[in-house]
């Protein structure tokens, strides 16, 4: 009888044993994992916030600047150069600014994306990048089946302060050749790109 007590108390204890042994990591753990959900959500706002300070700070700066009357090549074919003025004589036009030294995940995704906000207005936006091997620009309009007016200028084009960055961009260009709704999206955040492009192509559609 002692013996069979003695057995089930052993038994109990380690029991009691193996359930603290357990339940104190899995506490400890689910605290890690707590706090570490919380600093990356925490981390993730603090980052989310800077992007579109830094937005809002870029186009404090220069909304309103005049862009330069560059040259540029289309992707159609045309052999001779044109002046960038001709392409909003009418009406702004939003464009996206990058070149082959970018980020290329980036700016193809972006791309994407754009064709996507624009895909029943393609004539209210283009694209404006920079190759030093034109045939580079070709290939990859083919492959990625980009339907978007693709214009080749010179890597140094624009000296404003959004270019030195080394982000793709975009601006708004309008015919007296002032700029405006200057943004640079984050592929981290294509939420807060798509809500960008949503809002430009609702003022671009107000104004045409």
């Amino acid at each position: 009888m002692k013996k069979d007590i003695k057995s089930l108390l052993l038994i109990i204890t380690c029991t009691i044993i193996l359930f603290l042994a357990f339940y104190f990591p899995n506490i400890i753990i689910e605290k890690e994992n707590a706090y570490n959900f919380l600093s990356a959500f925490a981390a993730n706002v603090q980052k989310k916030e800077e992007i579109i300070f830094y937005n809002f700070e870029i186009n404090y700066k220069m909304t309103g600047l005049i862009s330069p009357n560059i040259l540029y090549t289309s992707t159609k074919g045309d052999i001779e150069s044109k002046f960038l003025s001709e392409l909003v004589r009418n009406k702004p036009l939003l464009f996206y600014r990058y070149a082959d030294v970018n980020c290329n995940i980036c700016y193809e995704t972006e791309i994407k994306a754009l064709q996507e906000a624009f895909v029943y207005t393609p004539e209210l936006t283009g694209i404006l990048c920079s190759y030093i091997i034109e045939r580079d620009l070709i290939n990859f309009k083919r492959l990625n089946v980009i339907k978007l007016s693709m214009y080749r200028i010179d890597s140094d084009a624009f000296n404003w302060e959004v270019e030195q960055n080394g982000n793709p961009y975009y601006f708004v260009l309008h015919p007296d050749m002032k700029i405006s709704h200057i943004y640079v999206p984050n592929k981290d955040y294509p939420a807060l790109n798509k809500q960008y492009l949503e809002g430009v192509k609702r003022f671009l559609q107000d104004e045409n």
